[in-house]
């Protein structure tokens, strides 16, 4: 059977109004991420649930995704490639070119509050931002990548415990992989453990593209780096520095003729 690359939000996304979310963007799926040297391809892994099956695992190919567009209209598109993160276990990757909704974090909270009701969507999204504020920057191995996607499915669709702190693992019936001992699982357990103490920097924001009723693809996220603040104190160029030295020796020289006596 001819294996189809699977990447991630949801049937309830499928569903999901469009009328908030006019702004689209034509993509073309260019397979795993790239991260500046190539791409870095995917790993192979079963999960559940997934496309074909609530109960049974089904291998699938776990990693980032790249896309090429000829839309650089926004932040995270604006080089014409950009990688993305699946958040939809329950349809396959789209082969070709999909038009996508570009909708916001609060979009994608909305819909995973729908999908699992038992923990608030915003906290689940805050959870993912908060990983990509910790890891993100340094992503650029097949198994970092395989782990970063995974851990964003355990947080959008996991059980978290009674603490609030997700772990991936091969019995919680809301989202589960067939064998947990593998590295890259270990990996992204590891970061989901730390981010019960991490702070949410703010380094990162998150996009969320979503497919709508068109049912052709999977909804993704993109992460994009926040651009530093411009410092409120600017400091002098060196022919600044000139005049402000000149400036002050003229001041002197006034202040010297004001206490002259004659």
């Amino acid at each position: 059977m001819k294996q189809r690359y699977f990447l991630p939000l949801v049937a309830l996304i499928g569903v999901a109004s469009t009328s908030s979310m006019a702004a689209t963007i034509d993509v073309t799926y260019a397979k795993s991420a790239d991260f500046g040297s190539g791409q870095v391809g995917y790993i192979t892994g079963a999960i559940a649930p997934n496309p074909n099956s609530h109960n049974s695992f089904v291998g699938v190919s776990i990693g980032g995704n790249s896309f090429t567009t000829n839309n650089i209209d926004y932040d995270f598109s604006s080089s014409g490639q950009f990688n993305a993160w699946c958040v939809d276990i329950y349809h396959w990757m789209s082969n070709g070119s999909t038009i996508y909704d570009v909708a916001t974090a609060s979009d994608l909270a909305t819909e995973l509050s729908k999908l699992r009701p038992e923990t608030p969507g915003q906290i689940r999204v805050d959870k993912m931002i908060q990983l990509a504020n910790q890891v993100y920057s340094f992503i650029d191995t097949t198994i970092e990548s395989a782990a970063f996607q995974l851990a964003i499915w355990e947080i959008a669709y996991g059980t978290p415990s009674a603490v609030g702190s997700f772990i991936i693992d091969s019995t919680d019936k809301n989202f589960r992989v067939k064998d947990s001992s593998l590295a890259f699982v270990s990996l992204a357990n590891n970061w989901l453990s730390q981010l019960a103490t991490a702070n949410n920097t703010g380094n990162y924001t998150l996009t969320y593209l979503n497919d709508g009723a068109r049912n052709k693809s999977q909804d993704v996220i993109v992460f994009t780096e926040t651009p530093l603040a411009p410092s409120s104190f600017s400091v002098p160029e060196p022919n600044s520095f000139a005049l402000i030295g000149l400036g002050l020796a003229g001041f002197s020289f006034v202040r010297r003729k004001k206490v002259v006596r004659v």
